[in-house]
């Protein structure tokens, strides 16, 4: 997996998701989302009003063509690591420019994650943009480890598990089977290894084998776990925009910004925020459909 993977995964990525995912790199940013913040914090919904806010900037592109999307998302994410725009005007500019982007999302990942530093330690024969998009995945696992969940999340968990796990072709299933010690793979059977061996353990065992297949399910099952609804994006993006929030939201930060004119200490925060997020969208677009031939032409040709 390289450069040329993310530039044609890019140009077959689905018109929302795209649209949403440009959104919340370009449009988002914190004071935005306060409002939305304290309404979470104040409702009784499952309902997640931060993710609606992105939603509805997104709609602003609705009429905007894809392709321009598609370039606005490369520049956007070369200019959030400091690469100079380049003009896309073959199939080679393009990789090139994706490929700039991929060492400096991976170089910034190791600067400011100690546990990614971990994690690429233990890759062998990998790519940067596989260990980038792997990390995004275990990271998820990672969220719920040590998360309780009651009977109704656990059976929840095992009859979503059941439909991915039984949709994936013959070979895989008997691979995971295998490798989680059962005849049958069922719900039931699931969760009974989920209270044994610990979600984190069954997870690894099935993104091994079904690899980026399991990403959307996964993201539906944190979710779900923590009780939230309307997450359309992965469990990681709520939780690093309400993070960021969180910190300005804190009296103890917004008083002195305002006493001292916080505006380039919000643009800082924004973009901390930002890098956070780039890595999951890389994920998204990562897991575009593959078997979508990539149309070059009309992307050259926006």
């Amino acid at each position: 997996m390289n450069s040329i993977d993310m530039a044609e995964s890019l140009l077959v990525m689905e018109s929302n998701s795209l649209k949403f995912n440009y959104a919340l790199l370009h449009d988002s940013n914190i004071m935005k989302m306060l409002i939305p913040f304290a309404k979470e914090k104040i409702s009784s919904s499952n309902n997640s009003e931060i993710m609606e806010m992105v939603k509805k900037e997104s709609f602003k592109y609705r009429y905007t063509p894809d392709n321009h999307i598609r370039r606005n998302m490369i520049k956007e994410l070369a200019e959030l690591y400091g690469i100079p725009n380049r003009k896309l005007g073959t199939k080679q500019d393009t990789v090139e420019q994706c490929d700039r982007i991929i060492n400096a999302m991976y170089e910034q990942m190791k600067k400011d994650n100690k546990k990614f530093i971990s994690f690429s330690t233990n890759q062998e024969q990998t790519t940067k943009l596989e260990e980038i998009t792997k990390f995004q995945m275990f990271s998820l696992i990672d969220s719920i480890s040590d998360r309780k969940m009651t009977a109704t999340q656990m059976k929840e968990m095992g009859d979503s598990l059941e439909d991915f796990l039984t949709d994936l072709p013959e070979n895989q299933q008997k691979q995971i089977a295998e490798k989680l010690g059962v005849t049958e793979i069922t719900s039931n059977s699931v969760q009974k290894l989920i209270a044994t061996n610990g979600t984190a353990a069954v997870f690894a065992i099935i993104v091994q084998v079904a690899g980026f297949a399991f990403y959307t399910t996964l993201t539906s099952v944190v979710a779900g776990i923590f009780g939230l609804v309307g997450i359309t994006l992965p469990f990681a993006v709520y939780v690093t925009l309400t993070s960021a929030v969180a910190v300005i939201a804190n009296p103890l930060f917004m008083v002195p910004a305002l006493i001292l004119g916080g505006g380039g200490l919000l643009r800082w925060q924004n973009k901390k925020m930002k890098k956070a997020i780039a890595p999951i969208i890389m994920m998204q677009i990562m897991v575009s459909d593959q078997n979508i031939v990539p149309e070059w032409e009309t992307f050259l040709d926006e």
